[in-house]
């Protein structure tokens, strides 16, 4: 069994970095979560109702936004700027330093823009855990309308950079995530 922190519990300054792990095409730092009572080899964190403002199937991205003055995305907006401040700091180390790219200009894709969160769905979204009042049923743009609230529970692996062919960092990268469950908590309100 794997422990979701809550939003309203998670302290971005709490992530801790691992050694990075490297895969073709791409070089992992995984994120864990320490907090003196938590410890936790895995980042999993429960957020707050949000509502859909689009779903993309085309991208497999999900799209949400606070609707209420609980703002619980800064929190997430923080933990990218810390993670964006460490791919600066760190680059070098985690690039074997000589592969480095002639110029980094926007080295982390932002998932929380404008005050909405990017999520991206599994490459089969329809193989996403996704529960509604009546039960579990397959994840869809039928189940799921802009406007409506749902809650998702979402692992955040860690950063990913994208490395060429020859193992040289492209200059990319982004917050490794996947969505473990989504569940409906209300139907598009008025």
């Amino acid at each position: 069994m794997e422990f979701a922190i809550p939003i309203s519990h998670f302290d971005p300054v709490n992530v801790k970095w691992g050694q990075p792990k490297s895969y073709p095409f791409r070089r992992t730092i995984p994120f864990e979560y320490d907090d003196n009572t938590i410890k936790s080899n895995n980042l999993i964190v429960s957020l707050h109702p949000l509502r859909v403002t689009e779903i993309d199937l085309e991208k497999n991205q999900l799209i949400l936004e606070e609707y209420k003055k609980i703002q619980y995305l800064s929190k997430l907006e923080k933990f990218q700027e810390l993670v964006t401040s460490e791919l600066v700091n760190n680059s070098k180390k985690w690039t074997d330093s000589s592969k480095l790219p002639y110029s980094i200009q926007s080295p982390l894709q932002p998932w929380l823009k404008s005050k909405k969160l990017i999520l991206y769905l599994s490459a089969e979204p329809s193989s996403l855990t996704f529960f509604t009042e009546d039960g579990p049923t397959v994840f869809s743009d039928t189940q799921v309308k802009p406007g409506d609230i749902i809650r998702a529970v979402i692992k955040i692996h860690g950063l990913s950079l994208q490395m060429s062919e020859d193992d040289v960092w492209t200059g990319k990268s982004r917050i490794q995530h996947n969505i473990l469950q989504l569940y409906k908590v209300s139907t598009t309100l008025a």
